[in-house]
């Protein structure tokens, strides 16, 4: 117990987990009557109540292959209960009459008939279907719940994405005018160059936190690593030939600890970019990410020139890769030599 426990904290089976809850969300959010468009709400809810009701059918079947006739009402809940959560209400009731029905006619003691074996089973088919009328009023409550709350939080999300662009943009703006304001200081703007690429970066790596509406507490950090590193392929393209190569696997992460190693990765690739290759040097960067157990490796490295002088291990930018690094929880080790750099982050779920 302690082992499946464990488990599931350290990621072995936190995929399934989080993969289940998204679409969950995601089928709630949505609303699978909004998206039926060929034929009208009503319509579709009734359909979509007799197709959960007929898998209620065919799961019956397969259990009296085995328990004939165990608990004739059983397996109700469940069908009513997805029915109503992605059908709505009149899907739950169709739901429920349907397999209600089945249930009496074809499960009961006497078989093929809707007459009862003995007087108790009259009252037992009244409150199980009271009962899965219940089901349906609590499942409804609950969908209309999920989907005004989910309603809520998104409006929240695209306000406070619309604010903190701004709050990058007026940053952005300060730095390019006192850039300007220095044009013949070649250390100032280089410095302010430095920080406005950093700013820049962290405004790309930010608006991927508000991306992803579907909140669950963990996010892929493939397809965020392969997301961003596309994005900044793309804002980098026009001024270096430096290509990107991506191979990463699936990996689950909490989503602040994925926002600092996107952060990692927006440093590590620009420095790569501006300082691996010359102005007119064609070079290669790649970013892999393999599962290793409950954890993962990410291997950051470059074909340029390599670091050439031990002052780099001393640099704003190595520090801040250090600051990131502890943040993500991570291991970092550097590989360099004539043949380009290796950043190597070994992270635990």
């Amino acid at each position: 117990m302690i082992g499946t426990m464990a488990g599931w904290r350290h990621g072995r089976f936190a995929v399934p987990a989080v993969r289940l809850k998204q679409i969950f969300l995601r089928l709630v959010e949505k609303d699978l009557v909004q998206s039926a468009s060929f034929a009208p709400p009503l319509v579709v809810q009734a359909l979509f109540g007799a197709i959960c009701a007929g898998i209620g059918v065919v799961l019956r079947a397969l259990i009296d292959m085995i328990w004939n006739g165990a608990g004739p009402f059983g397996l109700m809940v469940p069908v009513v209960l997805v029915a109503t959560l992605f059908g709505r209400f009149l899907a739950g009731c169709v739901c429920l009459v349907l397999t209600s029905l089945y249930a009496w006619f074809y499960v009961l003691p006497i078989e093929g008939s809707f007459a009862f074996l003995v007087k108790t089973d009259g009252p037992r088919v009244i409150v199980n279907i009271l009962a899965g009328f219940f089901v349906v009023v609590l499942a409804e409550q609950f969908r209309r719940t999920m989907r005004t709350a989910l309603q809520d939080r998104n409006m929240l999300l695209r306000e406070l994405e619309h604010r903190v662009k701004n709050n990058f943009a007026s940053v952005s703006s300060m730095l390019r005018l006192q850039m300007r304001q220095n044009p013949e200081n070649e250390t100032v703007q280089a410095a302010l160059q430095t920080a406005l690429g950093r700013v820049e970066s962290y405004a790309i790596a930010n608006s991927y936190l508000y991306r992803d509406t579907h909140y669950t507490g963990s996010i892929d950090v493939d397809v965020y690593i392969e997301q961003l590193s596309q994005t900044l392929e793309s804002a980098m393209s026009g001024s270096r030939l430096v290509k990107i190569r991506r191979n990463l696997d699936s990996f689950v992460l909490p989503r602040d600890r994925v926002i600092v190693i996107g952060l990692l990765v927006n440093e590590i690739l620009t420095n790569a970019v501006k300082h691996a290759f010359a102005d007119d040097q064609e070079g290669e960067v790649s970013l892999v990410l393999t599962r290793d157990g409950p954890g993962a490796r990410l291997v950051i490295s470059d074909n340029g020139r390599g670091i050439s002088h031990a002052g780099d291990e001393t640099s704003l930018g190595m520090k801040l890769i250090d600051a990131l690094t502890q943040q993500a929880g991570a291991r970092m080790s550097v590989e360099t030599d004539a043949s380009g750099t290796r950043y190597i982050f070994d992270l635990v779920a």
